[in-house]
Order: C-alpha cells, then structure tokens, then sequence
C-alpha cells in the first residue's frame, strides 16, 4: 500500500495538484516508498505514484504511473514529443517508450504534470542509479536497441540502410542545437564563461582551440564545410534519467527490459549519432569530478579520437563507457559508410551535445568548462580531419581563465541573451595601452606648436634676417 503524498512530494503546488487529480477521476492517489526520483539535467522531476480505483469489497485494483514534471520552459516540446502517432514508430516504440496515458495538467506557476505508464510487477530503476557491471550492461542495452531494433541496418528494397543526408557544418550544429532546446541559451552561456560567441578561437588554460560556436555564423569559413549523416529516429534527450530499468525481487535489473521516458524530442529524420552521444556524454559526465587532470584529459582525447584505444591514464567505467559507445555504433556502420564516416557523424554530435551541457547551470562551472572545451577539442579534430576550408584571420580570442562577468544591468536585452556584455580578453600588456583619443590630439597641438616655435627662432636667428 503506498503512503500518503508527503513527504515524498514536499512541494504544496504539486501535492495539490496530484490530490485534485485523484478526486477528479474518482482515484486515491498515494506514492509508494522510496519512490521519489529526480531526473537529469533539464530540471524535470519523475516519480512514481500509485492509483487506487474503486473496486467491490475485497478488491482494490491499483496501477503505477510515473509522473514527470515538466519544468514551464520545456512543457511546449514535452507535449509535442507525445503527440506523434506511436503507430509511427514501430515495434521498438511498443517495447520500450512509455505511453502517454492521460490529459497533463497545467499548474498555475507554469510547470505541467504528466503521466506515463510503467509496469505494477517491477521496481524501476534509472540508469543513473546502476553502477559497475549493472550500469555497463544497461548502457550497452540501450544503444543497441536503439540503432539495430528502432533503426534496423537491414536493407530495405532499393535501399542500402538507414537514409543518408547531406547539408554543411554551420546548419548541423544549429538543427542540433536547437532539437536540444539550447540555442537560445548558448551564446549566454559562453558568456558567462568570459567568451565571445563571436570569437574565432578560445584560449583555455594557455591552449588556442578553435570555437566550435563560431562555426553557425555563415561568415565564418567553416560553416559551409560538407557534412553527411545517415538519419533515423532518435529519441532526443537521451541520458540516465529518461532510462528506466526493471529489477527482480532479488534487485537484478533486467535491462533488456527497460523504458524511455521523456519523450520530449523524438525524431524520426535525427542523425543517427544523436542519441549514441547524448546518452554517453550524460553518463561518463558522472565520473568527471572524480578524475585528475591527465585523467582528464586523457578522457577528452578518447571520446574524440577513441580508434586510438584506451588511453592509459583512464581506468573503471568511464573508459568502458566510451570503448562500449563506439563499439556499438561501429558495428552498426559496419555495413553503411564504415566505421570511419560514422565516427566523424558521431564527433560532430559531441560537440552539438557538449555545447549543450554548457547551458546547464547545475553543471557550471566545473564540468560545463570540461564540456567546452572537449567541444572545442573535438572540432579542432574534425577540422583537421575534413575537407580543407580556407583560413581566416581571427576576429576575437576569448581566454580562459578571465574574471567573472558583470552582472546584466537593467539596459540589458533579456530576449537576446546572447546580446548580454561577456567578460572580454585580459588587458594587453603593459606598454601596448593607448590613450583615450581626446589626448592623443592635445600631444599632437602641442608637438606641432613646439615645431612652430622652434621654425621662428631658428629663422630670427639665420644671418641677415635683422637687415630683412
């Protein structure tokens, strides 16, 4: 029997809310123990909760749901996720998405409830409860399901595999940016990290990288760059707490068996690396507080170049995270474009998702710098490795470190936060200052009444000028 809604929901608005609902469809709403669950990066809460319908005597029927709340900014792109006709999204989205199974509910602070369906005979885990092998087995569940079951590589008649695509660097990033509901974010949040989104390289701890934002404006030399990416659904937030694992009595989970929840985003013409690089940025971004600096690093350069094998100062589970990802999505490529195309896909939604991480503000400023600057890492290495663009002379160097920057004052534009004062570069060095121009011009009256001067004396003082 599940206890009364506090204190597992503390929260007066939404306890309110669940008790109205419950009193409305002529249901007692309760929260089983230890049930309380909060999920991811985007601020959403999902937990489980228990509803019980009237029955004749002796039977009390009752169903699990999740609940997920949705944080106000985010409600418009959760309900558009589950509106698409699941009928669409084959057998793959009978197994393992979470159905919509009633009408949300608007809260009057702006946030919305909504209920998935979840199993009575299971207790579900998130991914990003599980550890060791539990968490490896899970991973590598989820990836596979999602490319060889949802995105099958079967050849269809008249077709290779899964369609490819053609565009250019700049419009990639920007689609990509915007699927994850980050491109009104990020160019603040460059900002608050002391850069200018404008700026052709940062320079992080003494090491230019080129800024791998600067790549969607179309003045910039790379933006046109050719990209070719083979498309297919992808669920769209993919990461630890939109994957629900059920455990056995014993406590086993079963992860053949799990549950996309969240299905805020999913795409049916998404690069097919999306998914793969959400859900491995989200779950090796656990262990990076723990790592030193050549672990680090040494993480950073395999993601970004992980046919190199596993770099020797990167041990545990983080390293298998990676080795697993690429793994998985090279096997899957095998009979496409190759492992080589794939993992250049892969990269570019590295990036798309590392800049994505940056506008998270429970990830700043640690681990958000971490995720700029593998962004910025792994576009050098796909410039490097791409068809050749012609260079250009930098506009701007952002660096790192810089003192924090101002906080907006009231002038500030709120609906271009992008148009916000970022920190700039530090001060050049002593010696290159120059004066205000007001100054500059009263040295040059002054140097040029001296020269006067100087002319007249020397003309009063030539011989014969007194007979003149």
């Amino acid at each position: 029997m599940g206890e009364p809604l506090e204190p597992y929901v503390p929260d007066p608005t939404l306890r309110a809310a669940l008790e109205d609902f419950g009193q409305q469809c002529d249901r007692e709403i309760s929260v089983p123990p230890q049930t309380r669950l909060d999920r991811g990066y985007g601020g959403g809460t999902l937990f489980v909760a228990r509803l019980t319908e009237p029955a004749p005597p002796g039977r009390e029927p009752t169903r699990k749901v999740f609940v997920k709340v949705l944080p106000a900014r985010s409600r418009q792109r959760e309900v558009r996720g589950q509106q698409r006709p699941r009928a669409a999204l084959g057998d793959f989205a009978r197994q393992h998405l979470a159905e919509q199974i009633f009408p949300p509910i608007d809260l009057r602070d702006g946030r919305r409830l909504m209920f998935q369906e979840t199993t009575d005979d299971a207790r579900m885990r998130g991914l990003d409860e599980l550890d060791g092998e539990d968490l490896l087995a899970a991973f590598r569940a989820v990836l596979e399901a999602v490319l060889h079951e949802w995105n099958s590589a079967a050849p269809a008649p008249g077709r290779a595999g899964p369609p490819h695509r053609e565009t250019t660097l700049g419009p990639y990033l920007e689609r990509e940016l915007r699927a994850a509901g980050a491109w009104e974010k990020i160019h603040h949040a460059l900002g608050i990290f002391g850069f200018r989104s404008d700026a052709e390289s940062l320079v992080i701890d003494s090491r230019p990288l080129p800024n791998p934002l600067r790549t969607v404006d179309p003045a910039s030399p790379h933006h046109r760059r050719p990209v070719r990416f083979h498309a297919g659904f992808a669920h769209g937030d993919l990461h630890g707490g939109n994957v629900l694992v059920p455990c056995g009595a014993d406590g086993r989970p079963h992860p053949e068996r799990f549950s996309l929840v969240g299905l805020s985003a999913v795409d049916a013409e998404a690069p097919l690396t999306r998914d793969v690089a959400a859900l491995l940025l989200a779950t090796v971004l656990r262990y990076v507080p723990s790592l030193d600096h050549d672990g680090s690093e040494a993480l950073i350069d395999y993601l970004v170049h992980p046919q190199r094998g596993r770099p020797g100062a990167l041990v545990g589970p983080v390293a298998e995270l990676v080795r697993i990802a690429d793994e998985v999505g090279t096997a899957y490529a095998q009979p496409l474009a190759g492992p080589a195309t794939w993992r250049r896909q892969a990269r570019l939604s590295l990036i798309a998702q590392a800049l994505t991480c940056t506008t998270f503000e429970d990830l700043r400023p640690d681990r958000g710098l971490w995720c700029l600057r593998l962004a910025a890492r792994a576009m050098q290495a796909h410039l490097q490795e791409s068809p050749v663009a012609p260079a250009a002379p930098a506009t701007a160097v952002g660096r790192w470190p810089v003192r924090p920057p101002a906080t907006p004052g009231p002038g500030t534009d709120a609906a271009h936060p992008h148009r916000q004062p970022a920190a700039g570069p530090p001060d050049p060095d002593p010696g290159q200052h120059s004066g205000p121009p007001s100054r500059v011009l009263v040295w040059c009256l002054l140097a040029a009444a001296l020269l006067a001067l100087a002319g007249v004396a020397a003309w009063a003082l030539a011989p014969g000028s007194a007979a003149t």
